[in-house]
């Protein structure tokens, strides 16, 4: 993998709050892609069989609550977490029946196993190493016993970095400059370490990304058959 032109900084997030007014705007290049991972993101619960009405989730990272609305949709009491602040405004605006709070995911506020599920897409992966042992740690204080975390991140790859910051980053420009830092990238492999640790088990992975483009020339996402670039899964927490 290499840069063309290196970003002066890596892992930019802080670029989801500068443009909370659009997180609901699915031409915007910036939201577009992460509103078109929904669907595949819903159809995994489907296939899982991992029902969420009436359960308590905490969706860690929400942002502006794309996946939040997904499962208050499906009955789940949300509480929506993200440190930033615009971006909860937006989601609370258009998920009035979810709670969106400010909060760090690696300090999570809610008292030891007193959720059901808790969701994590695409957050890990923004986290240097600490971090993100700190993040999968609180997860899995908060879950009840046989809790569930579902996740999805980006695989530790030559290819994802490829795909992902050379040609997404440099060359083709369909991912902001700077959003990745590949050292943050996580293998199945660590994911499982990292789970392993908190007294919690990967149950199922799969890979995740554009699988065709829909009549307006639109990505649709799904399932793919390989999980060396985004990849998703869930957890049990079992001791």
């Amino acid at each position: 993998m290499f840069r063309i032109r290196p970003p002066e900084r890596t892992n930019v997030v802080d670029i989801y709050d500068d443009h909370a007014k659009h997180w609901w705007d699915f031409s915007n290049p910036i939201f577009e892609p992460l509103h078109a991972m929904v669907p595949a993101r819903a159809r995994y619960l489907d296939r899982q069989g991992l029902h969420v009405d009436g359960r308590v989730v905490v969706d860690v990272g929400a942002g502006g609550g794309y996946v939040t609305k997904l499962l208050a949709g499906r009955g789940a009491k949300v509480a929506a977490l993200d440190i930033a602040r615009q971006a909860l405004l937006a989601g609370a605006t258009e998920v009035p029946r979810a709670s969106f709070v400010e909060a760090s995911a690696a300090v999570l506020p809610f008292a030891d196993a007193s959720v059901d599920m808790v969701v994590n897409t695409d957050v890990l992966v923004h986290l240097p190493g600490k971090l993100q042992e700190e993040c999968v740690r609180e997860m899995a204080r908060i879950l009840k016993p046989d809790g569930v975390l579902w996740f999805s991140t980006i695989n530790s790859t030559w290819l994802a970095r490829t795909v992902l910051i050379t040609l997404g980053e440099d060359l083709l420009r369909f991912v902001h400059k700077g959003t990745h830092e590949p050292s943050t990238f996580i293998s199945p492999k660590r994911m499982r370490a990292l789970l392993a640790a908190v007294g919690m088990t990967l149950v199922h992975q799969e890979g995740l990304g554009p699988v065709r483009l829909n009549a307006k020339a639109r990505l649709v996402m799904g399932r793919l058959p390989t999980t060396s670039v985004m990849w998703q899964g869930h957890a049990r927490k079992t001791a």
